[in-house]
């Protein structure tokens, strides 16, 4: 590896994001012009900051409702309603009395943090695939190893962040 690409190497990151000033882009595109090493790294990085940015837009969404209809239903006999009615009670009577009897040894999870962890799964997920993406490039590999560690640090819970703990040892 030339000393130049070096360089560079330290620069595309933020080249990539467009956080350069106009001298160093241009030293950046002049290099690239000439180095085919350098631009594949580039496109890798291009490729990695566009997952990067879809997962950060995706993560900032507000969780749309869902629309339910209401089918609506021919007269009903009273009998129904207090057979349903009766149903209900009992029901709740049964739980009521199944919870003060065997009370649970753990907090169950409510929906907002399964919905939470299958969200972190997700990013993860998609890190971890960008990350290995790069890692095809042995010049990357300091970028590699520094996004396997955000994987570990960010999200430690994930079967993402094992994969990327063992390719960190």
């Amino acid at each position: 590896m030339k000393r130049s690409c070096e360089n560079i190497e330290r620069m595309l990151v933020d080249y990539a994001d467009g956080q350069l000033s106009q001298i160093d882009a241009n030293k950046i595109k002049e290099h690239l012009s000439e180095c085919q090493e350098c631009r594949k790294l580039l496109t890798a990085l291009q490729k990695s900051l566009e997952l990067a940015g879809v997962i950060w837009s995706d993560g900032l969404a507000d969780t749309e409702k869902i629309p339910v209809s209401i089918a609506k239903t021919t007269k009903v006999r009273w009998s129904r309603y207090a057979a349903i009615a009766a149903s209900i009670l009992l029901v709740t009577t049964a739980s009521v009395v199944w919870h003060t009897f065997s009370r649970p040894k753990y907090r169950e999870p409510t929906f907002a943090e399964i919905e939470r962890k299958i969200n972190e799964s997700g990013s993860a997920a998609q890190l971890l695939a960008a990350t290995e993406l790069l890692d095809d490039n042995p010049r990357a590999e300091n970028i590699v190893k520094q996004q396997y560690q955000h994987i570990v640090k960010t999200y430690p819970d994930t079967a993402a962040a094992k994969i990327a703990k063992s390719r960190i040892e």
